[in-house]
């Protein structure tokens, strides 16, 4: 099927998130760029508060399709396939976009034939662990800026044939489902470029699939050394280099962070009490 020149198709799974998809599709519909259309693909909702909301659904802008849960990847390849637009854009359920992302990104993707992909900077909102208003600023590059970490956020926009390049999302991958796909993408010699402004809001919510995946890291990145072997192969000197850089980042980090605790005001007190009453033979700690 041709795509459609300057449309974009805006790729959205749905699996149980009616309470929080309208504001997904409202912060598209609020783009200042005009040319799209959004693909709601719903990956076997059960929750019946969740397809009752689907039901009512009746924007123009939006078709609906409907499919057995497969889990993200498939449904966004399912949007995808289903989708008309030279131009995709994901958009998960449950976070939203900037008026102004499309009207930036579009022309930037659009001019520049190296580009794949388009992304910017993320700001987390909604968290149940103190996080509101964290910033996330993805690095963007080639496929050595994907080899240690992913510097792309996961709703972005990219070419249609970047999709294609790519042989689609990794279905098989539960968890780093978009880390693996910037990798497929940047494989091909496509570029991402990063605008450098907050036009990204990520709920940060209990249940994420991020928070899931987290705790099955090691799994996940095998999966993705050997889904990329010949890329690691190719630059295991830059992946080694890197890896140690982080290494002493990190140490350095909590370093600073000691050094910051022992200045406070709070520790130099507990210093002083502790020491009391170790001079007075009280002994502070678990009996044996």
């Amino acid at each position: 099927m041709s795509r459609q020149q300057d449309l974009v198709s805006v790729i959205i799974p749905y699996y149980n998130h009616g309470a929080y998809v309208l504001e997904a599709i409202d912060s598209i519909l609020a783009q200042t760029y005009r040319n799209f259309e959004i693909v709601l693909v719903d990956d076997g909702s059960n929750d019946p508060r969740s397809l009752e909301v689907l039901a009512a659904i009746d924007i123009p802008e939006v078709t609906i399709y409907r499919k057995p849960n497969g889990h993200l990847s498939s449904a966004r390849n399912h949007g995808i396939r289903n989708s008309r637009g030279e131009m995709i854009l994901t958009l998960d359920a449950d976070d939203r976009f900037d008026p102004s992302f499309l009207e930036k990104a579009v022309p930037i993707l659009k001019g520049d034939d190296r580009l794949g992909v388009v992304t910017c900077h993320v700001r987390r909102f909604g968290s149940d662990r103190g996080l509101d208003g964290e910033i996330w600023r993805p690095k963007g590059g080639d496929v050595t800026n994907f080899l240690v970490e992913n510097n792309c956020c996961g709703n972005s926009l990219f070419r249609y044939v970047c999709w294609t390049d790519a042989g689609g999302y990794d279905e098989k991958l539960r968890g780093f489902e978009d880390w693996d796909f910037w990798l497929s993408v940047t494989q091909k010699k496509w570029q991402v470029h990063t605008i450098p402004e907050v036009l990204f809001h990520y709920r940060d919510l209990p249940g994420s699939l991020y928070r899931i995946t987290s705790h099955s890291r090691r799994q996940l990145m095998t999966t993705i050394v050997e889904n990329h072997l010949e890329s690691y192969r190719t630059h295991v000197v830059y992946v080694v280099s890197e890896l140690l850089r982080m290494k002493e980042e990190e140490k350095q980090a909590l370093n600073d962070k000691l050094r910051d605790i022992k200045r406070s005001k709070a520790y130099r007190i507990s210093s002083r009490f502790l020491n009391s009453l170790s001079l007075l033979g009280i002994r502070i700690g678990p009996y044996r």
